[in-house]
């Protein structure tokens, strides 16, 4: 489906819907960023490997590894436990900082694909003084911040959590939805929507009571993420049932 013009994309039209919600209610919406808001061609397995070899002096082309719905160090676990090895803090450090400015590099060369109804969706919803926007990722929050910079999604995003900060999503999700809480000073959030492209996602949305949206702009295809009971599948964030859901 093709992205709908500024003045014609459903948020013009559902936006001003937000004025009939109880006036002290604020919506949160959280995303992923890899395979929903964007991809990255690539890059961030490129990177990865860049670091390993600048941290730990290992050859590994990762090729073993899905980071579908992965978190950042989780992958590293998994790396590590291959190699026998069991990296402390410092070397966590020390690898996560190769890793941004391997990622900066590459996506510097070959930037990210933004997919349909993004940019839109966050502008739309950027001016809507009734929602938060926040982040659930499996990408370190420097690696976050490099990847929106470079897909020209920055400075939307007022809080979120990140794949240095757990090993599991579900665990991110809850850290987000507490800084969304401090965030809101009292105002209670509802709706709470995460948009994701995994079943992962789905499962983090059900862990902390939030609306699961899924859309089909990664590896996983409408039906698997409705097998994975989303409340909603799209094909991309340009369908005008995103406006439903959220403004619901």
């Amino acid at each position: 489906m093709s992205a709908h013009p500024p003045s014609e994309h459903p948020a013009a039209r559902t936006t001003a819907g937000a004025n009939d919600r109880a006036p002290n209610r604020i919506a949160l919406l959280l995303l992923d960023i890899d395979g929903t808001l964007l991809y990255a061609r690539g890059t961030g397995r490129i990177a990865f490997s860049r670091a390993l070899r600048a941290t730990f002096g290992w050859e590994d082309d990762i090729a073993y590894i899905n980071f579908s719905g992965a978190t950042d160090l989780d992958v590293l676990r998994q790396i590590c436990e291959r190699h026998g090895a069991t990296p402390k803090g410092p070397e966590i450090e020390r690898f996560f900082g190769h890793l941004a400015l391997e990622l900066d590099a590459g996506l510097t060369a070959t930037p990210p694909k933004v997919f349909p109804g993004v940019r839109e969706l966050l502008r739309a919803l950027s001016a809507d003084g009734d929602t938060l926007i926040g982040l659930v990722t499996g990408n370190t929050g420097e690696c976050a911040q490099i990847k929106l910079r470079h897909a020209g999604l920055h400075g939307h995003f007022v809080l979120g959590a990140f794949g240095h900060e757990h090993a599991d999503r579900v665990e991110i999700a809850r850290l987000a939805l507490r800084r969304a809480d401090a965030r809101a000073a009292g105002r209670p959030l509802d709706p709470v929507v995460l948009i994701g492209d995994t079943p992962a996602d789905i499962a983090a949305a059900r862990a902390i009571g939030a609306r699961a949206m899924a859309v089909a702009t990664g590896q996983h295809d409408a039906a698997s993420l409705r097998a994975a009971e989303a409340d909603l599948v799209v094909e991309s964030l340009d369908d005008p049932a995103v406006w439903r859901l959220l403004k619901a």
